[in-house]
């Protein structure tokens, strides 16, 4: 239904149901799984720097971890 109504897939649909210190917390353990040099505390800043109302860089990196062949983490 939110497809058809306003061209969002799962991932929008998922990440438009979370609250802003839910999206947060998933974009800093995205970061983390990606980058192993990232402390929590750099990952945390980098998230709330990246954020954004469209969430386009947590949907690219949950997609990424979602459809990748070689997971990092």
């Amino acid at each position: 239904m939110f497809k058809i109504l306003y061209g969002w897939d799962k991932i929008d649909t998922f990440l438009h149901s979370l609250s802003y210190w839910q999206i947060i917390n998933l974009h800093t353990v995205l970061l983390l799984g990606q980058n192993a040099n990232l402390t929590l505390t750099e990952a945390r800043r980098q998230a709330i720097i990246d954020f954004s109302t469209d969430y386009k860089k947590t949907r690219f990196l949950l997609e990424q971890a979602l459809n990748s062949p070689d997971p990092k983490i």
